[in-house]
């Protein structure tokens, strides 16, 4: 077994990273920065107009990666492959240099107009094994038994919580019993605004097997955080 640094960024969907955040980022000595759903862009717009401006949205994402030296990914955008399908997508990019794209399979109804992802469950990167959920991919049962029978025990959950959902002490309890029934390290980035005129809120968290060991109070819930985890148990790649 092994151990990972991972930093969360709770983050307004709608704002770009500050040259503060950035200045803090580049302290961060961490394997992955996890960023949340619907980051950059904000969902300010429809899913084919953001594809129009995924250039400049990764650009952004560069621009972090230019001061963080670890793998970024970040957030959920959407675009264009290369046969032209909508995709809705997380970049994943190290070093100003993008690795790959994870293009999301279980897409929310503000997402539909993309085609759904049919890629991998899990990654290698880094010299780490994980898998990797957007948004209501979390629910995917099957995913979760997949990730467990491969002894995989890390999984990224890139999200945005709606505020009419689970209130805060259930939402925590569905994590910690996840992280226990699947053996599972759940690191959840989660980042607040209006995508698609739908009010989000930011629930960052991490999840063990033996309960949630990390969270945003529930007064922090609209509040840009940038965190830092050490996780310890990761099985390695073989």
């Amino acid at each position: 077994m092994t151990s990972v640094k991972i930093t969360l960024f709770q983050k307004d969907l709608s704002q770009p990273v500050s040259p503060e955040q950035r200045a803090k980022l580049s302290k961060e000595k961490s394997d992955f920065l996890i960023l949340p759903l619907y980051f950059p862009g904000g969902g300010n717009g429809s899913p084919e107009s953001l594809a129009s401006r995924a250039k400049t949205f990764l650009d952004e994402i560069y621009a972090i990666s230019e001061v963080y030296k670890g793998a970024i990914f970040g957030g959920g955008m959407f675009r264009r492959d290369d046969e032209g399908q909508l995709r809705f997508s997380i970049p994943i990019i190290q070093n100003i240099v993008l690795v790959d794209w994870y293009d999301v399979k279980g897409l929310s109804s503000e997402d539909s107009p993309a085609i759904p992802g049919s890629g991998e469950d899990s990654l290698i990167l880094g010299g780490f094994r994980f898998g990797i959920f957007a948004g209501k991919e979390i629910q995917d049962k099957s995913k979760l038994e997949k990730l467990k029978s491969d002894r995989i025990n890390l999984a990224f959950h890139l999200d945005s919580v709606s505020d009419n959902g689970t209130n805060y002490s259930q939402d925590l309890k569905n994590y910690a019993d996840l992280s226990s029934q699947y053996g599972m390290f759940l690191v959840r980035s989660s980042g607040y605004g209006i995508p698609f005129g739908k009010k989000r809120i930011g629930r960052s968290l991490l999840s063990t097997p033996t309960g949630v060991t990390w969270k945003v109070a529930e007064t922090e819930q609209e509040k840009e955080i940038i965190k830092t985890v050490n996780i310890n148990g990761i099985n390695g790649l073989f």
